[in-house]
């Protein structure tokens, strides 16, 4: 990072901005905080310093900061918004620090998500979803707060309540095509094909023929196993004109026995924007084909690690207590691959409870050492093509907790570059495959036939690291408590 000739406010600014960019922030943080103690009255700085703090995981050091920068300047909303949004991502009670931004900057859609997340973290979800009805009577074409709306109902509890508001819009606005399209995604992500399909035919009476909506059909159709139907569809929408198009072509490829049409229609997505969600079809189709492209991507010593931490039983003792306390307020989202179990809200990895904050850092050092253990770099792998020079960051963590029984579906994870998940408890007694995690096979919703690269066994205090592109899935189960932390690492 080239030093600024002169240091001014605005070039720390500037300097801040393009370390979180660039993931220098480490660098940066020690010119800002000398900044701040020379000019304690300095606000505008003092912001900036504590959202390098919370990119580096300091959220603690990032609340002071914030706390010092709102004495300064109380009546500065966009600091009231980022105090209250740290606390939040802390699992510190922000309801308060969201009303109070709120007086600020009423008119601020992001804080009144932001409030009825808190309210949700605190046990008061169902004020919260009231709050956000009331906010989408007043505004029926807010689509992130049908969009969180609907999350949010499904993690309560009222899945089949979720899109109400959205049912209500398209009465008054029947012709709102962002409201159809959000509609019938959440319905396809959330694997309700037959509502997906009755909300795709209404689009089209309100719409007429609109290509997304034609395709949204063809995929419902699909999904529901009217295979011919769907294969009409999408033969008329011609070649995908987008990721998103190419994925819902290449499942059904996939699913009517094509594998080598797949191959052809896929590879040019490759090297384009959107290629992580292409690469898992890419994964399937290879391997069905034959194609040696297949070790290339799949089988490289290194791209998948176990490590067994040597953790004391203490401390992964006093981690059960905290999670089962999450989770007694945890549901299910609408798009999640959790079957007859609980995921928790939130950056789970951001807080500042002692033993996750220990455990952080402990995660965040097997994930560098796994980076230095893999293979040489290639540019054209979506894996080992990245840089691997910036210290790692999680661009999502959460906790799935099954009790009793339960499985987690074939998946992946488009947003991610590296994915881990860390095992806290494990039922004891489990018989042959039961509750492995599986590496590489295809979904059995798609019928490919493509068998597991791996089955790893599920152990207290093991982490195991792969690519977010490789299908991953656990094998059914029974028995007592399995409870785990996953997480992904974001792209460099």
């Amino acid at each position: 990072m080239a030093a600024l000739a002169t240091d001014s406010a605005e070039g720390l600014a500037k300097l801040a901005e393009q370390a979180i960019r660039d993931g220098t922030e480490e660098r940066a943080e020690p010119r800002l905080a000398a900044w701040c103690k020379a000019h304690p009255g300095d606000s505008g700085v003092r912001h900036w310093l504590a959202l390098l703090q919370r990119s580096l995981d300091c959220r603690e050091a990032a609340l002071d900061t914030l706390a010092a920068a709102r004495e300064i300047a109380p009546g500065d909303a966009a600091l009231a918004h980022a105090q209250a949004q740290v606390a939040l991502e802390a699992g510190i009670p922000a309801n308060d620090l969201f009303l109070a931004a709120i007086r600020l900057a009423p008119g601020n859609g992001e804080l009144r998500l932001g409030l009825a997340t808190a309210r949700f973290d605190t046990g008061n979800g169902e004020l919260g979803l009231a709050e956000l009805d009331a906010m989408l009577v007043a505004n029926p074409g807010w689509y992130d707060g049908h969009r969180a709306y609907a999350q949010l109902a499904a993690l309560l509890g009222h899945p089949d309540a979720a899109l109400a508001p959205i049912g209500r819009a398209l009465k008054i606005f029947p012709a709102a095509e962002t409201l159809h399209h959000l509609a019938i995604n959440l319905l396809l992500d959330a694997e309700r094909f037959d509502e997906a399909f009755a909300a795709t035919e209404a689009a089209r009476v309100a719409l007429g023929d609109v290509p997304a909506i034609r395709l949204a059909l063809a995929t419902a159709l699909d999904e529901l196993g009217e295979g011919d139907k769907a294969r009409a569809l999408f033969v008329a929408l011609g070649p995908a004109r987008d990721p998103g198009h190419a994925v819902r072509r290449a499942r059904h490829l996939l699913r009517s026995g094509m594998p080598g049409e797949v191959s052809k229609e896929i590879e040019p997505w490759l090297t384009r924007e959107g290629q992580e969600s292409i690469w898992p079809y890419a994964a399937l189709a290879w391997r069905m084909n034959g194609d040696p492209r297949s070790d290339w991507l799949e089988r490289q010593d290194g791209l998948v690690s176990i490590r067994d931490f040597p953790i004391e039983d203490r401390e992964l003792a006093s981690l059960v207590p905290l999670m089962r306390k999450l989770h007694r307020g945890a549901g299910r989202f609408l798009d999640q691959s959790v079957r007859q179990g609980t995921q928790t809200a939130g950056p789970l990895l951001a807080r500042i409870d002692p033993p996750l904050g220990a455990l952080r850092e402990r995660l965040r050092l097997a994930v560098s050492d796994h980076v230095a253990r893999l293979p040489a770099p290639d540019p054209g792998h979506p894996t080992l093509g990245l840089r691997r020079d910036r210290r790692p960051r999680f661009a999502g963590s959460w906790s799935v907790r099954f009790d009793g029984a339960g499985v987690h579906a074939s998946h992946h994870h488009p947003q991610g570059w590296l994915s881990a998940v860390f095992y806290v408890s494990v039922p004891q007694r489990l018989a042959g495959e039961e509750g492995r995690l599986v590496l590489g096979e295809g979904p059995s919703d798609l019928a490919t036939g493509v068998p597991a690269l791996r089955l790893v066994e599920p152990r207290p205090g093991r982490l195991v690291i792969f690519p977010s592109w490789m299908w991953h899935a656990t094998r059914p189960f029974s028995g007592s408590e399995r409870m785990t932390i996953a997480f992904d690492i974001a792209r460099p």
